[in-house]
């Protein structure tokens, strides 16, 4: 039976719970017995136990003013059938008549003081289980948070050597390709070949310093900002990509949320999250980027989405989507993700992506809010 508990005001007694449970009860038993002859008397027995269904209804619903409500009301509705010659008069002796209005009080105030107990120690008990479960919540982000940092630290470490040992041969190639360049006359058709080759390993550095960029990123530069005013910037900067894949970017609702963060490095955040949006979704999709206060743990976090209605992500591959060099394009590198994902952690925040019911991925930034 679900309790009604609004201590500081009367409107219970009027609520329709109070009706039904109590005053309705309690009219029906005077009424009955008022309606009893006396000569009955086996029947006012069972009409003044009766009496004591609504005094503990009232204690399990309203607690200590409910059950004592009830018997008060109770009291003063039986007493004139007990003393009095009113329509017909209760033949108990008069002794068991007013013991039993005793009684009636007396159960009243335990019944509501047990039920107020039970109440407190129930909102107790359930505050426990909430603070557990917020307890939970964040031992769970700070899990997958670390399991995912010791990954991208082994494997930046790993990147960073290796792409030193790569950039050194290749700065040394480029020089010595730009020197046989200068000897190849323009009309050679050898020259073309070189120019190709000079271009090749330069794009090789930008691959090289892309993994750099993975394996030890700048340093935060963090102060607060405008979650909302990030994400209109980036909006604006992305638009001519979208408008050029036939692609709708559409702004969801966002408050003015104030974060501390990186402003440049959560751009290059959301900026790598709807590139990834824009090429999944096929011409006339749409990709949509809103914001959000919502509750992880005891902390409260600004949630970023960013939702395409794409083909989705597959899901043997959602657990692995942020790992570095894993990739569902043939010509992506698979540090995208992986760098979003690091520079969120490094912001105090956490990166999550699920597929949406109706179709597409979407990919949550939570970032700590300043409140």
């Amino acid at each position: 039976m679900k309790r009604v508990n609004d201590p500081r005001s009367l409107g219970w007694i009027l609520s329709r719970p109070a009706w039904i449970y109590l005053w309705l009860p309690i009219l029906l038993i005077t009424i009955l017995h008022y309606g009893t002859a006396p000569s009955i008397s086996w029947l006012h027995d069972i009409y003044r136990r009766l009496y004591y269904l609504p005094i503990i209804a009232g204690g399990f619903i309203f607690g200590l003013k409910g059950s004592l409500g009830a018997a008060v009301v109770t009291s003063l509705v039986y007493l004139p059938h007990a003393f009095s010659h009113l329509l017909h008069h209760d033949p108990a002796p008069p002794t068991e008549k007013f013991l039993e209005i005793l009684l009636y009080n007396v159960v009243g105030a335990v019944v509501g003081v047990l039920a107020d107990r039970e109440h407190r120690e129930r909102r107790r008990q359930e505050e426990i289980a909430r603070q557990l479960a917020e307890a939970l919540e964040e031992m769970k982000i700070m899990e997958e948070q670390l399991i995912r940092s010791g990954k991208l630290q082994a494997l930046g470490e790993l990147t960073a050597g290796l792409a030193h040992e790569i950039k050194n041969p290749l700065a040394s190639l480029k020089g010595a390709a730009e020197i046989i360049s200068d000897e190849i006359p323009p009309q050679s058709p050898r020259r073309r070949m070189v120019e190709i080759l000079i271009k090749e390993i330069s794009r090789l550095n930008q691959i090289l310093d892309r993994f750099l960029s993975f394996a030890r990123p700048r340093p935060l530069s963090p102060s607060l900002v405008s979650a909302s005013t990030v994400i209109e910037e980036v909006l604006e900067l992305m638009e001519p990509q979208a408008r050029k894949s036939g692609v709708a970017l559409v702004q969801g609702s966002c408050q003015g949320h104030i974060v501390r963060v990186d402003k440049n490095q959560l751009a290059q955040v959301l900026m790598n999250l709807i590139l990834n949006a824009i090429q999944a979704v096929s011409p006339a999709g749409e990709v949509r980027v809103s914001c959000r206060k919502v509750q992880r743990g005891k902390r409260a976090y600004c949630l970023i989405d960013v939702e395409d209605t794409g083909p989705g992500i597959p899901e043997e591959v959602l657990d692995r989507i942020f790992n570095p060099f894993f990739t569902t394009r043939d010509k992506g590198s698979g540090l995208g993700l992986s760098i979003a994902a690091r520079l969120v952690e490094e912001m105090g925040g956490l990166i999550e992506v699920h597929n949406r019911p109706e179709g597409g991925a979407s990919f949550h930034v939570c970032l700590p809010l300043d409140l």
